[in-house]
């Protein structure tokens, strides 16, 4: 026990240490000045805040409880966990610099779980049902995560980095459609011919060029420390800029009407009504074995960002530590009223692109998030942000992660066993989830055939990428023989040694 104490000691003390000096924002721990530090603890803010509650607004809009004080509670939870359970890894967990938001990979079947209730019985029940699950899959993650010394040996190398490839992928339509100007717009202008807004479509790309090329040329003209501050430079100039499009930003979600209480100046996270939470069965295993899933996803985030940072793979220690919080963290932030939260990629991706490795400057920015939870007015400035500017500050980080998985199989090692998984893994896994068919002249998702069979459930499930991905690269990595030949690889071979 004293052991564990001292070692958890030392751990807080390292990200707190000085003196401070700029050096240390390529360093993991020690303090860096707080007017540096702010500015790129900001940045991973901004590049998670808007994604942190999307799953909750697709789900609530999905069960009807979007406008509701639910919805509220539910966002503020959000916000206040990501930023509650950054620091708990920043300082207690992982200790590597990560940033957690709500997971996109559990939205398939928490979907499937609320509107299958909320058809059978009511929204409110539905929501209560799916925080059940949330908390029995947590406490499974947990004790999951207590025996990963046993079964960390049965996931093989080759299988986080399919998963961090599958995130990667994941990504790539998010940031397509916000470079585009967002799914509203989009949907908009298919549907009417219209944006549905003042502002004409060009505009909106203009935006997202504007803040990408920003990021770029800030990237490569900037010297010293503040090269690495593209992203959030990207930003503020796309919001400026958006700001000179009237009818652009949305600023009615800022109005305050009272100083205490929902949307006013002041508000707070509040604890659901415990007594209304629901365990059942099925909804139960379905959202367990997301979990698992996700459990890989976090071994695979932790890693790379251990060999980002440190230039080597994470630890037994590390990799438990993590996981270990995520779990608890899930756990607490469905109390809250919010979904289960997970190690985000695409901050990963801002330490890959900036190199900026501090603890304390992304403490600084957790910290932010917590502050934002009680305070819903800078919550509400930072949601104005338009979907065109995170597109465009967004679509090299989202594609990042991408490449990020394909270097960890590199390192792996490109073997004929390797390269069937990962074949497998991306036209199976993810050849699915985009697979589209013509019917009746529209345009139909190859995989709502298993609606039409009866099987819905089957079709949120396969929806999931990661989770395919996962399931594929795990099950061949054990039925494949480690010296499998492919005749077409090695004729391909010959042919060009010839």
């Amino acid at each position: 026990m004293k052991r564990f104490f001292t070692d958890l000691g030392k751990g807080i003390k390292s990200v707190f240490k000085g003196p401070a000096s700029k050096d240390n924002l390529f360093a993991l721990d020690n303090r860096v000045p707080i007017g540096s530090a702010i500015p790129f603890g900001l940045q991973h803010i901004l590049a998670m805040f808007v994604a942190n509650i999307t799953p909750i607004i697709i789900v609530f809009a999905a069960i009807g409880l979007l406008d509701s004080q639910l919805g509220v509670q539910a966002l503020l939870g959000a916000v206040f966990m990501a930023g509650i359970g950054a620091i708990a890894q920043l300082l207690i967990g992982v200790r590597l610099p990560v940033v957690l938001g709500t997971s996109f990979t559990f939205v398939p079947v928490l979907l499937t779980i609320g509107t299958s209730t909320a058809a059978s019985s009511d929204p409110v029940t539905a929501y209560y049902t799916i925080l059940g699950s949330i908390i029995f899959g947590a406490l499974f993650a947990i004790v999951f995560s207590l025996f990963y010394r046993w079964w960390g040996k049965l996931i093989k190398p080759i299988v986080p980095a399919i998963v961090v490839l599958g995130v990667g992928l994941s990504l790539l339509t998010s940031g397509a459609n916000s470079f585009l100007g967002g799914t509203t717009i989009i949907t908009n202008i298919i549907n009417t011919g219209e944006t549905g807004t003042p502002v004409a479509y060009f505009c909106y790309i203009i935006v997202a060029l504007a803040t990408l090329i920003t990021s770029l040329l800030w990237s490569i003209f900037m010297t010293g420390v503040w090269k690495n501050l593209n992203v959030v430079v990207g930003i503020i100039v796309g919001y400026i800029l958006s700001c000179c499009f009237p009818g652009m930003i949305n600023f009615n979600g800022l109005a305050i009407t009272e100083f205490v209480g929902s949307h006013g100046v002041i508000d707070y996270p509040h604890l659901i009504n415990i007594t209304r939470i629901r365990f059942e069965l099925v909804p139960c295993i379905l959202t367990s074995i997301c979990f698992i899933a996700t459990t890989i996803e976090a071994i695979g985030n932790t890693d790379t960002t251990a060999k980002i940072a440190l230039g080597r793979k994470a630890t037994a220690r590390e990799i438990n530590g993590g996981l270990i919080i995520y779990g608890a963290n899930s756990a607490i932030a469905a109390l809250f009223g919010a979904f289960p939260l997970t190690i985000y990629a695409q901050n990963v991706g801002i330490v890959s692109q900036t190199k900026v490795t501090n603890r304390f400057t992304i403490f600084l920015g957790a910290a932010f998030l917590v502050i934002a939870s009680f305070f819903p007015p800078i919550a509400n400035f930072l949601f104005t942000i338009p979907d065109a500017v995170i597109g465009g500050s967004m679509v090299i980080l989202f594609g990042s992660i991408a490449i990020i998985g394909m270097k960890s199989i590199s390192e792996i090692g490109w073997s004929d066993k390797n390269i069937t998984i990962t074949a497998l893994s991306i036209c199976l896994g993810f050849g699915m989830t985009i697979a589209t068919v013509t019917v009746g002249g529209g345009t139909a998702m190859s995989l709502d055939l298993f609606d039409k069979l009866g099987v819905g459930w089957l079709e949120d499930m396969l929806s999931n990428n990661v989770l395919n991905m996962f399931i594929i690269a795990f099950i061949l990595s054990w039925i494949l023989p480690d010296d499998m030949q492919i005749h077409l690889f090695h004729k391909k071979e010959e042919n060009q040694s010839n």
